[in-house]
């Protein structure tokens, strides 16, 4: 009987999540010689072939599938441990591991990020700044601040702020719009699939025809960007309109107006030290925020 090592399986893993060895070299950060040589001494100490090696990449012979199937579920227990020693640790030294979005991060965060290493230099913060929602339960982060119209379930959190949105366009092109209803006539700048939507972004999306969208993103600062140099109107937080010197709010009519600001975590994280010193922290600090987020200055 052969045992199976949990270092050897997470390249079996990785391989069969992005579907090449080169990929899979990227997300481990190893080189690629080092995948392939972990995976051939895998399958030769098994004497199993776990992929097909193919010309368009590497798929899971049967026998691999039934492996990939048990390491999940491995996987999963591993990742839960791992969860449950990390929320019982009591340093206030090590990474915390945060992820936001770019525009909160910009106008809102950084400003705070810096006071808080001021109060807690020993801990390190690892950020990433993605629309992308991450699987907190799956320890792609520690805690995630971002909209949400509730928290997701599984997740334990505060509701930092509302968010108010609004439509915003530079000056010359709302000005060309005049005697015209802007959602009827106006080109419009809209958020791509790939982006987080709350109700409020999705509203206005669904109501916008395709045919009137003439740039997508997946972030709101190259929205901005865009309606600066006129190119259509854009449904932004108030926050990141505001911000720029060169757009105006456009006053009309918005069914869903805004959504909500969270701090989320796992449960299993919520003892750890350096998440409540974070939470405890930045639930103060972004109070003198909440006027502004919520569009009233």
């Amino acid at each position: 009987m052969h045992n199976i090592r949990w270092d050897d399986l997470q390249y079996v893993l990785t391989v069969a999540n992005e579907g090449s060895v080169s990929a899979a070299a990227r997300s481990l950060g190893v080189n690629h010689s080092t995948v392939l040589r972990r995976l051939n001494a895998f399958e030769h100490r098994h004497k199993l072939r776990v992929f097909h090696k193919l010309p368009t990449g590497y798929k899971l012979t049967l026998e691999g599938r039934q492996l990939l199937d048990s390491a999940l579920s491995i996987e999963s227990t591993v990742k839960a441990l791992e969860r449950k020693i990390f929320g019982q640790e009591m340093k206030l030294e090590g990474t915390l591991r945060l992820t936001t979005t770019d525009t909160l991060l910009r106008l809102v965060l950084f400003h705070h990020l810096a006071k808080f290493h001021q109060l807690y230099p020993r801990i390190q913060i690892e950020l990433n700044v993605t629309s992308r929602q991450l699987d907190l339960s799956q320890l792609d982060a520690d805690v995630a601040i971002r909209p949400a119209k509730e928290l997701p379930e599984s997740l334990i959190g505060i509701k930092l702020s509302s968010i108010a949105f609004g439509v915003y366009g530079a000056p010359i092109y709302i000005n060309s719009l005049q005697g015209q209803h802007p959602l009827e006539s106006a080109n419009w700048l809209g958020i791509s699939s790939a982006m987080i939507q709350g109700s409020a972004s999705r509203q206005i999306s669904n109501s916008t025809p395709d045919e009137q969208v003439v740039l997508k993103a997946d972030s709101f600062e190259p929205l901005v960007m865009a309606a600066e140099q006129g190119m259509g109107l854009a449904y932004l937080p108030c926050f990141v309109g505001n911000s720029s010197g060169r757009l105006q709010k456009v006053e009309m009519e918005i069914k869903h107006k805004g959504t909500d600001l969270w701090m989320m975590t796992h449960s299993d994280l919520e003892n750890s030290a350096r998440v409540k010193a974070f939470f405890d922290y930045m639930k103060e600090a972004i109070k003198p925020e909440r006027t502004r987020l919520a569009g009233l200055s």
